[in-house]
Order: C-alpha cells, then sequence, then structure tokens
C-alpha cells in the first residue's frame, strides 16, 4: 500500500475519534516533540475531537522549552489522563518499546496509529505510515493538514519547522530534499521565524551545556588508526558541571567533523548505570551496527541503550564498527 492510501486510511480514522493521544520517543529531540505539538494543534482544530492530550516521556530538553504549547504536555501519572481513547498516536518513533513507559497506555487504545520516517521502523501499530524519504516526522504530519482541511497556523509553522530544521542538522543533512524547502517556505509565510528558531536551537546554549561539550570534546580518545573518535561521560561528570542529560546533544555531531575520521561516538553512563550511544558517521551505516545492539535511527546518526556499564558497552561496540569499517560497507 503506498503512502497516499496509508495517509487516507489515517485520515479516516481521526475523522471517526472523539479521544486522542499522542505519543513520541523516549529522550524527545526536535523532531518528536515538534511532530507531537503540530499534531495536537492540527486535530484540535476539529468538530469530531474532543480530548487530545500530549504525552511526554522524559522531560523537554531547555533548549525547545519555546515551543509553542509545550506546557501542555502531561506525564503517564497525569490523573487527567483517560485508561483509553480512542486513537493513539505515535510520532517519530522507531518501535514500540521506544515509548518507554508509556507503552501500556498505547496499548490501551482502541486503534493504534505510527507515524515516522524512520527506516528500522517495522511497523508495531494498527496503521503504520513510515516514509524514509521524508526529511522528518514532522514532514509527515504536514502532510495530514491538506485532507484533514486544517489550517496551517504560527504554531503549527514554528513546531513543524524545529522538527524540520533539527532532523536535517540545519539543512546540512543529505535528507534535506526539494520538497523539505518547499514545505518550510509554507512554513515561513505561515509566521515560523528561521532566524529566531535557529538562534534557540544551536545559539542559545547554557555555561555548564558549553563546558560540557568542551570537555568531553578535550578528552575525547582517537583511535590508532584515526577513524573513529569517542567521548565519555559520566554521572560524575555531568553533577560536576551541574549539566542535564540532555546538554549532550550535538557533542557527537561536533566531533563528526573532525577531518578524516569515520565515526563518532558518545557513551553516556544513565542514572541506571547503563549506557546510553550516540552514532555520527562519515559514510558508514551506523544504523546498523545501533540495530544490532538494540538502538535504531538513520545511517548517519543513530543511537542505543546498552544494558552494560561505560567500559563494557566500548569494548563490545567498538569492535562492531572497526569490522565494518575494514569491510568499507559505507552507505554511500
Amino acid at each position: 500500500m503506498n503512502t497516499s492510501d496509508i495517509t487516507g486510511k489515517i485520515v479516516n480514522e481521526i475523522k471517526k475519534a472523539k479521544r486522542v493521544i499522542i505519543f513520541h520517543h523516549i529522550a524527545p529531540d526536535g523532531d518528536a516533540l515538534g511532530s507531537a505539538l503540530a499534531l495536537r494543534g492540527i486535530l484540535q482544530q476539529l468538530d469530531n475531537i474532543e480530548v487530545v492530550d500530549n504525552i511526554i516521556t522524559n522531560y523537554v530538553p531547555e533548549i525547545y522549552r519555546y515551543l509553542p504549547d509545550v506546557d501542555k504536555f502531561k506525564t503517564i501519572r497525569d490523573p487527567s489522563l483517560y485508561n483509553s481513547y480512542d486513537l493513539g498516536i505515535s510520532v517519530d518513533c522507531a518501535n514500540k518499546d521506544r515509548l518507554g513507559d508509556a507503552t501500556e497506555l498505547f496499548n490501551n487504545a482502541k486503534k493504534t496509529i505510527s507515524i515516522d520516517h524512520h527506516p528500522t521502523n517495522k511497523g508495531f501499530a494498527d496503521i503504520d505510515l513510515i516514509d524514509i524519504s521524508a526529511s522528518a516526522t514532522a514532514e509527515l504530519v504536514y502532510r495530514l493538514m491538506k485532507p484533514l482541511k486544517a489550517r496551517l497556523t504560527e504554531n503549527i509553522a514554528v513546531n513543524i519547522y524545529t522538527a524540520i530544521l533539527t532532523d536535517t542538522g540545519g539543512f546540512k543533512f543529505e535528507n534535506t530534499k526539494p520538497e523539505t524547502l518547499r514545505v518550510c517556505a509554507d512554513l515561513i509565510d505561515a509566521g515560523a521565524n528561521p532566524v529566531e528558531i535557529y538562534k534557540n536551537c544551536y545559539e542559545t546554549k547554557s555555561l555548564a551545556m558549553v563546558k560540557l561539550h568542551a570537555k568531553v570534546i578535550d578528552e575525547a580518545i582517537v583511535t590508532n588508526d584515526k577513524k573513529i573518535i569517542y567521548g565519555i561521560i559520566t554521572r560524575n561528570t555531568l553533577d560536576d558541571l551541574e549539566a542535564s542529560d540532555d546538554f549532550i546533544d550535538g557533542i557527537t555531531e561536533s566531533m563528526r567533523q573532525i577531518k578524516g575520521l569515520e565515526v563518532a561516538l558518545v557513551f553516556k553512563e544513565t542514572l541506571k548505570k547503563t549506557t546510553r550511544v550516540s552514532f555520527r558517521s562519515n559514510g558508514l551505516d551506523v544504523c546498523t551496527i545501533a540495530s544490532y545492539f538494540g538502538g535504531g535511527g538513520h545511517k548517519l546518526a543513530a543511537g542505543c541503550l546498552v544494558e552494560k556499564n561505560i567500559e563494557e558497552t566500548i569494548n563490545d561496540i567498538l569492535p562492531v564498527i572497526r569490522k565494518q569499517l575494514s569491510r568499507k560497507e559505507i552507505c554511500f
């Protein structure tokens, strides 16, 4: 079934629903948050919709707290939530496990929908709209507006523009297509300010965040073959700098830019003493590697959570990367 047919099925389900709940993946990024909030704004315009709830599985990272309606997110412990909704919609989530503590609430919905653009998404809802050609999940949310006869408000435009901006790395990744820029032109016409949104996402950092980036990059380890660089972030590092977990955003991307390197990684210790790994690549398909360790993402940008400490995780992952590099299994 092509994406237009699936979109039609989704529109039909939305038009039948009264109570809708929207989900995104744990540790949300700009696309997850922007897509969820934009979809909320769209659904609230429909006469048949009585309730739209947005679930936040962790917390909103500091750099995204400017987003319109960001204060409308609810945790799974919010007493105003219903036990069951007519429709549960997941956005930007590659698999059901990535819904985290909200999985049961998603399962309880009478009908479920997944809207996503990750190539690792094999489908986990009653209806799955997966288009890996889309620059961001928010681009797929944007496509729902016309068949739903929804109006592109300034708030919706800001949320979608933020999602696309961040998932294209400021329009520098290969997922930036002509259609991407055409959508963004519409968003700017509707009131999204590209200068202000860029500043909020990339040029408004706390001192603690800057210090964390500087420390991790300065202490990063480069392998003997000069192909791999990785940084380590322990809980002590975060505590000493009074930095929060979301402050790591951008570190891996900065290291990836070093000339001659193939893969950049950040290994971060979680509160549960497990390890969250962020991958960035200049050619190697790191999504395949992340998927092997239970994660996912995109070919040049991926991540995973490993149920081991940092040292053990490094010892597990680096040999796999070296093996793939030796085979020259790059994605372009």
